[in-house]
């Protein structure tokens, strides 16, 4: 899976998260190593090299990080020039640029496609979630030429309690039941031929090309049932980091 390149959408503003110490939540350290560390680690587990960042909304940050010598060395990460010439196979491969502030999901995902040249399938994923995927499984899914792309689903517990009424009185109460449809976590691998379309880029990812593959039935879901974290605001930090003390997450 080594030349199945992985676009991390980590250049937005994530206004959910609000962090005291004002730093991207890709950034902030759960058992002393960076949430976009844990993430990386992961997919170069699993025989994925190469790592593009479209940064935008506090680019800088993510700069000084990936030039510090000893991330460098700590992390093993290979920062890749523009041609992705100087690619080491032992190393996270990274590339970053400038994809601009304002710039949503998908036109970043368009922009980084010209440093991709030969590769039928990308893979794309937000960055501020970690989950024990079986990339086999899934990439497996798009052998099918009907399938053009894959999403990864998540079956998780309403945050409230649902009840049921008849005739004004409430018949049943159901506290935080598992939902009867899956979330989308964000983790995606596409056919790169999609892409040769001209789009609508002022509409983004899940408000155009997820529903326009998903109307014409090629968008595939492959349903996760093991560990899954999301860190969108400062609960879900802290519900992350008392899961994980002191040991590792996956």
């Amino acid at each position: 899976m080594n030349n199945i390149p992985i676009i991390l959408l980590v250049g937005g503003k994530g206004e959910r998260f609000d962090y005291k110490e004002n730093i991207p939540k890709h950034l902030v350290k759960i058992n002393n190593k960076p949430f976009l560390i844990i993430l990386l680690d992961y997919y170069f587990s699993n025989n994925f090299k190469i790592f593009l960042l479209p940064l935008g909304y506090k680019m800088n940050q993510y700069l000084k990080f990936f030039k510090n010598a000893k991330n460098l060395k700590n992390y093993n990460l290979n920062i890749l020039n523009k041609k992705l010439s100087n690619f080491n196979p032992n190393k996270k491969n990274i590339f970053l640029f400038n994809a601009k502030k304002n710039s949503n999901k998908l036109q970043r995902i368009l922009k980084t496609l010209k440093y991709i040249k030969n590769n039928p399938i990308i893979g794309a994923c937000y960055g501020d979630t970690i989950a024990d995927i079986n990339f086999k499984k899934n990439l497996a899914l798009l052998k099918k030429k009907q399938n053009q792309a894959s999403l990864v689903c998540y079956k998780t517990r309403s945050p409230y309690g649902i009840i049921k009424i008849k005739d004004k009185y409430v018949k049943k109460f159901i506290e935080k039941p598992i939902m009867k449809d899956p979330i989308n976590i964000g983790f995606y691998f596409f056919k790169k031929e999609i892409f040769k379309k001209k789009f609508n880029t002022t509409k983004d990812l899940e408000t155009f090309l997820l529903p326009k593959l998903a109307k014409n039935k090629n968008l595939i879901s492959f349903l996760h049932k093991k560990k899954h974290y999301t860190v969108n605001n400062q609960k879900d930090l802290i519900f992350l980091k008392n899961q994980v003390k002191n040991r590792k997450i996956f």
